[in-house]
């Protein structure tokens, strides 16, 4: 079975709200009566219905942008559409701006940062104490390793340079444990680049990778 998240939204005016979910936020109409129009975007739901007494609730859903300054400006000028708040910092990772919509409908768009976008590099998930070269090294050799996949790189990386050195019976991590850990984990079709990285840092890597493809 399949399912999507519904929500209930009563609204004083179907066509009204119904245009802006359709033709303005790529939502698609399923069903459509006196009593209630249905409409989803295929992962979320929304039945509207008719509002007692012409009062309404709010709606809010949250549209992620690559560029909050355009998609706002391009909401904005929509008729019905005005500012609630803009440019509001969430986090270092995120920015938000509020529009209110026509029929209670807000819409929060918001733009997310990654750590290269904030030139930031994450702590490495640590349980040894770590030389420092080391642990910059590690650090800088990750952005070598494409976003969707630096998490779990990050987490096997540094776990293998912890495991190495425990296997010398010690309780710091040095260059040389993270540099054998990177080569180990790096899949053998990016050591030339992770070869030429760790040059570019002063770092000779050959004595690291005792044969392994490069």
């Amino acid at each position: 079975m399949d399912f999507v998240i519904s929500v209930i939204h009563p609204v004083a005016d179907f066509a009204e709200a119904t245009a802006f979910l359709c033709d303005t936020l790529g939502f698609q109409c399923q069903q459509a009566t006196a009593e209630a129009v249905i409409v989803d975007n295929g992962s979320l739901a929304v039945r509207l219905v008719p509002a007692k007494d012409a009062v309404q609730s709010s709606l809010h859903l949250e549209l992620h942008s690559q560029n909050l300054a355009l998609t706002t400006d391009a909401l904005l000028s929509l008729p019905n559409v005005s500012l609630i708040t803009r440019d509001i910092t969430i986090s270092p990772q995120r920015l938000e701006s509020r529009i209110q919509g026509p029929q209670g409908i807000v819409i929060i768009v918001a733009q997310a940062f990654n750590e290269d976008e904030l030139e930031i590099m994450p702590p490495l998930p640590m349980s040894l104490l770590w030389d420092d070269d080391a642990e910059q090294c590690v650090k800088q050799m990750l952005r070598l390793t494409p976003l969707g996949f630096r998490e779990a790189a990050r987490t096997r990386i540094t776990e293998q340079a912890e495991m190495l050195a425990g296997e010398e019976a010690a309780i710091t991590v040095t260059i040389a444990n993270a540099v054998r850990a990177l080569a180990e984990v790096t899949p053998a079709f990016q050591h030339p680049a992770l070869v030429s990285a760790l040059q570019q840092h002063g770092i000779e890597p050959a004595p690291h990778f005792n044969g392994m493809a490069q």
